[in-house]
């Protein structure tokens, strides 16, 4: 008598949605937790707060001028295959398009003074405000069949507040861009998968 109820649990599982943003690690992030005696309200100073992904696209869409540190998932070998920009409703987006396995690093903060991340040299980045991306999973033995994305400086792209992208290098497994914007925005940074998208929005 007990199959029965384990067969409709079985049947009734949800699914959940595609795709979904990695886990966002922010600094300065505050979170607030109620109990049934007294709520307490605590704030992350220092140590770095996971904020999980959720189920709906408003609560994913977590905009931050702090630095945001996502983590690689399954080994990844990938090669740029595009980098575009565009303007939206409530948005700025930088797109950058991988090829390959697994799902990239990635490590976006604003920088005053953005250097080659090899060679310290500065980089001449159009702009008043400058956020610089590291992406990792990106080895430098594997390279795009498109040369304008493998030679290093301005990539030619740019909308609304984003005046154009500037391409660093890549040493060893990590690809630097530095985002050339008129003022400095919130942002969001999200993977996306199928194909694999390094996406970052500036809140308009």
């Amino acid at each position: 008598m007990l199959l029965l109820p384990l067969a409709l649990s079985a049947c009734t599982q949800s699914v959940a949605p595609e795709p979904t943003p990695q886990a966002v690690t922010q600094e300065n992030v505050t979170t607030t937790r109620s109990t049934t005696e007294q709520p307490t309200t605590s704030v992350a100073t220092k140590e770095a707060t996971v904020v999980q992904p959720a189920n709906n696209a408003q609560a994913q869409s977590v905009f931050t001028q702090d630095r945001v540190m996502l983590a690689s998932q399954g080994y990844p070998e990938l090669v740029i295959q595009d980098v575009r920009a565009g303007t939206h409703a409530e948005v700025d987006r930088v797109v950058f398009e991988y090829s390959g396995t697994g799902l990239p690093g990635v490590i976006a903060a604003y920088n005053p003074d953005p250097r080659q991340q090899a060679s310290g040299l500065p980089m001449e980045v159009p702009g008043n405000a400058f956020l610089e991306i590291m992406i990792q999973g990106t080895p430098m033995a594997m390279m795009s069949p498109r040369e304008d994305l493998l030679a290093g400086g301005p990539v030619g792209v740019g909308a609304g507040h984003v005046i154009n992208v500037v391409h660093g290098g890549v040493f060893e497994a990590d690809t630097q861009y530095v985002i050339g914007l008129d003022q400095q925005l919130p942002f969001h940074v999200y993977v996306l998968e199928n194909p694999t998208r390094v996406v970052v929005d500036f809140q308009r």
